[in-house]
């Protein structure tokens, strides 16, 4: 038998960052898509939440810019914020069987570590999240919130407190410890 090509597209990765607000996923996200890009490979980042997705977007938005109560409707907010990703669960699933790498930028650790800060029950937060896709590689950025508070923009939305940024930090620790990620 002669050699033939593989006229398949192999999947793409799914490569998730996750780390407390001000970490430095967005730069490491847009640093590894521009090395992707430089090699020729395909990849998109993608942000949770994101803001800009129709249904769920301005909701959100709305929350984090305006909401004074940190803990009002926690159970329906942490419901929006997995909204958010399952209604972009099918787009990404397609850019991944086409062969496209994702660079997510936060992802169900975050909704579920957050939600957990503000003491729902991390089953209850994990129910929602199942079905998602399953990450290839989640990287911790593991920034304590005493340098993250530092950095510029810290503070401009309800979830940048140091208090309650201390209490994620803490969620996120242990669901690094249980989900062996990569730091």
């Amino acid at each position: 038998m002669g050699s033939s090509q593989n006229t398949l597209t192999s999947r793409g990765l799914l490569i998730v960052l996750e780390g407390l607000d001000r970490s430095g996923k967005t730069t490491q996200a847009r640093l590894l898509f521009e090395h992707f890009k430089s090699l020729g490979i395909d990849a998109r980042i993608q942000r949770f939440p994101d803001r800009e997705e129709p249904t769920t977007g301005p909701a959100i938005n709305k929350f984090l810019k305006n909401a004074k109560n940190l803990n009002e409707n926690s159970e329906a907010i942490h419901l929006l914020f997995s909204a958010n990703r399952w209604l972009l669960n099918s787009k990404m699933r397609e850019e991944l069987l086409s062969g496209k790498n994702l660079i997510v930028d936060r992802y169900s650790y975050s909704g579920i570590a957050y939600s957990m800060a503000k003491g729902i029950n991390k089953c209850w937060a994990c129910q929602p999240e199942v079905g998602l896709i399953r990450p290839d590689l989640v990287l911790f950025f593991d920034v304590s919130p005493d340098n993250t508070s530092k950095r510029g923009g810290f503070g401009e939305e309800i979830m940048e407190r140091s208090e309650f940024q201390q209490i994620v930090y803490e969620k996120m620790e242990m669901l690094f410890d249980k989900n062996s990620w990569k730091n």
